[in-house]
């Protein structure tokens, strides 16, 4: 099965989601302190600096938290494979478990507004019991 979605532009830059994240920590802080909860940072682009970024400050929340990159583009999978725990897929979240949060940032934004809600119901129908999808540009 093909990934559902389209590449996107997929630039990113140091420190662009640090405020996002923080935001993240807070509002969906209680999921994540305990046990070992998943996140996915969908559509991480052509390069992983902000899911290395938002690893760093998660963990310091709780360092048993797993941050997995999904990416649509298969030659940004590869390349960012050997710094981040990456993999080939789109809003269909081809996770093993359900994630506690989905981060899907500057992702949606490039797409038309009718697709959107097609897109956060099919991510949403992914996430963990009271599991949260951020989207945000």
């Amino acid at each position: 099965m093909s990934p559902i979605g389209q590449v996107t532009r997929g630039t990113t830059g140091s420190n662009r989601l640090r405020r996002f994240d923080r935001w993240i920590a807070h509002l969906a802080g209680r999921e994540l302190q305990s046990g070992r909860p998943l996140v996915v940072d969908l559509g991480f682009g052509a390069n992983p600096t902000t899911t290395l970024e938002w690893q760093r400050g998660l963990h310091e929340l709780n360092p048993a938290i797993t941050v997995v990159g999904v990416e649509i583009d298969r030659q940004r999978v590869e390349a960012a494979a050997p710094i981040i725990s990456a993999i080939h897929g789109g809003f269909e979240i081809p996770t093993v478990a359900a994630p506690t949060v989905i981060r899907a940032a500057n992702v949606l934004r490039q797409y038309d507004v009718k697709q959107v809600a097609a897109a956060w119901a099919l991510m949403s129908s992914r996430l963990a019991p009271n599991g949260w999808l951020i989207d945000g540009t």
